[in-house]
């Protein structure tokens, strides 16, 4: 009587040990009313090949590279299984050197969220820079929404956002690899669309993503105050976005001035003794007031006027500031 009875399915097919060019593969052994006799193994669809054990190291591969695999087991008869879960494997990126940036300060100003697609890192302050390449994003091609938002410790700051991913995995971050570009000075969730062009080279890539205070930033630039945090995000990768998060949840990102200024009325002060001080964003600033030879007479924090009623006749110099950046200003006191 004819065996006509398929092995059954290989179970638990998953991958280790992956490198640039290479990958283990290995699965639970199927049962036959005969015997298996082996197995055949399917990468990206084709059949690349036959083992009778139940793993295989798969060579030639390509690095930071995405494939597929299946298996299939089989017996004597030519019985052959439906084949076993199908697994992503996305080889190493090649060994490429990225430029170092960093903020020098983060204690006042920090990034704490990037999510892109399966990507979720809600972070606190990490000392100007991370290292989060350990960390990957799916990344299909065309649109693409990414979400970020800054920490701050006290007062809201203009921050400016830029982000770079190096399609062509050269290791350096061309002016055509600036996905993302805005400022804000919003803690709330950030977003900003971008679409990822057919001619980028698939597999893992860097990404990095910059927040820097008061000014727009280089890829590779160490600024004062701000953080960049690094990550890794594998192009061509279909995702599907986390659960719960929608645009409507989120501002997208535009181009916000930094309006920090402040302007004295009256100069001179000719009669009582108040010097008011007009802040356009309502924020409070600390200040120091110096006379014509330099000795600070004055300090404080204001919001809406200071009292000079001490102050005798003469030419001041006040100076304003926001914990990180000062502005000088001149008045007169009659």
């Amino acid at each position: 009587m004819a065996d006509t009875q398929a092995p059954s399915i290989p179970g638990s097919l998953s991958a280790s040990g992956t490198t640039q060019t290479s990958t283990s593969l290995s699965w639970n052994a199927s049962s036959d009313n005969v015997g298996v006799t082996g197995y055949d193994v399917y990468m990206d669809g084709s059949l690349l090949g036959s083992t009778t054990s139940t793993g295989s190291n798969i060579t030639g591969l390509t690095a930071s590279t995405t494939y597929s695999f299946y298996v299939k087991a089989k017996d004597e008869a030519g019985n052959v299984s439906a084949k076993s879960n199908t697994i992503s494997v996305t080889t190493l990126g090649s060994s490429v050197n990225y430029c170092s940036s960093k903020g020098n300060d983060s204690n006042y100003e920090w990034i704490d969220l990037v999510r892109l697609n399966n990507l979720n890192n809600p972070s606190g302050n990490d000392g100007g820079y991370k290292d989060n390449t350990a960390l990957s994003a799916s990344l299909p091609y065309g649109s693409n929404t990414i979400y970020i938002s800054t920490g701050f410790s006290g007062t809201a700051y203009t921050e400016y956002w830029k982000i770079w991913i190096d399609y062509d995995k050269d290791g350096s971050f061309e002016a055509s690899e600036l996905v993302v570009s805005g400022s804000s000075s919003s803690s709330s969730t950030l977003s900003a669309s971008f679409t990822v062009p057919s001619t980028a080279s698939a597999g893992a890539t860097r990404m990095r993503v910059s927040m820097k205070y008061n000014a727009a930033q280089s890829a590779c630039e160490t600024f004062s105050y701000g953080e960049v945090e690094d990550y890794t995000v594998v192009v061509g990768q279909s995702s599907a976005a986390i659960a719960g998060i929608a645009k409507h949840n989120a501002t997208t990102l535009g181009n916000e001035p930094n309006i920090f200024d402040a302007s004295l009325y009256p100069n001179p002060v000719i009669s009582g003794n108040l010097l008011n001080v007009n802040i356009p964003d309502n924020r409070k600033l600390d200040y120091r007031i110096f006379n014509s030879v330099g000795n600070m007479v004055s300090e404080g924090t204001v919001k809406n006027a200071i009292n000079v009623a001490r102050l005798t006749s003469g030419t001041y110099v006040i100076r304003f500031s926001d914990g990180q950046k000062e502005i000088v200003k001149k008045f007169i006191k009659l």
